[in-house]
């Protein structure tokens, strides 16, 4: 029997809204619970919400990465870096190789519209089995539905809808457990 898609996104609509906060949040709350949660969540400034100039941040380490580039003040093009993205994808590569009970992605957004971004990342990790939760912003609502063909999870912009969709997935998901070298 197939198993249900385990990807959700928490549905948000506008910079405003301390969707990242939450991220963080819920990454820190399983993982001082023993539940390990690994990825990558939008830097926060002091007020919660995504700090200017853009980076990313490993929700295990705290390590950040530069996303953003000086383009210049009159500029209108996207600031993304898509070198610095591309270094901060390692942390979603890793976990590929010490799979973690829950993977960050820190957007579905226009990068990974186009199939760039962290799109290739986020296929690996469910294609491992590992369940992903992102965010994704309501104008892009058709567009995560066509990429995942309206079997993932759309999730309010609420702390307990979430930590109830992530409980559910932990309730699923057997414990993954290293072999040690002498049952290799």
């Amino acid at each position: 029997m197939a198993h249900p898609l385990q990807l959700a996104a928490i549905i948000y609509d506008n910079d405003s809204q301390p969707v990242d906060a939450l991220l963080h949040s819920l990454a820190n709350h399983y993982n001082r619970k023993g539940i390990r949660v690994a990825g990558l969540a939008m830097a926060l400034n002091e007020q919660g919400l995504r700090r200017e100039p853009m980076a990313v941040q490993d929700v295990e380490t705290g390590t950040e990465y530069s996303i953003a580039q000086n383009l210049g003040k009159e500029s209108q093009s996207c600031c993304l870096d898509p070198s610095g993205l591309a270094d901060a994808t390692g942390v979603l590569r890793g976990a590929l190789n010490n799979p973690p009970r829950l993977a960050i992605v820190n957007r579905f957004g226009q990068q990974e519209i186009d199939g760039k971004g962290c799109r290739a990342e986020l296929l690996q990790l469910l294609e491992a089995g590992v369940p992903v939760l992102t965010v994704v912003k309501r104008k892009f609502l058709f567009q995560w539905h066509e990429f995942n063909g309206g079997a993932a999870t759309d999730l309010a912009f609420s702390e307990n809808d979430v930590k109830e969709w992530c409980d559910g997935v932990f309730a699923r998901s057997p414990v993954r457990s290293i072999k040690s070298q002498d049952e290799a």
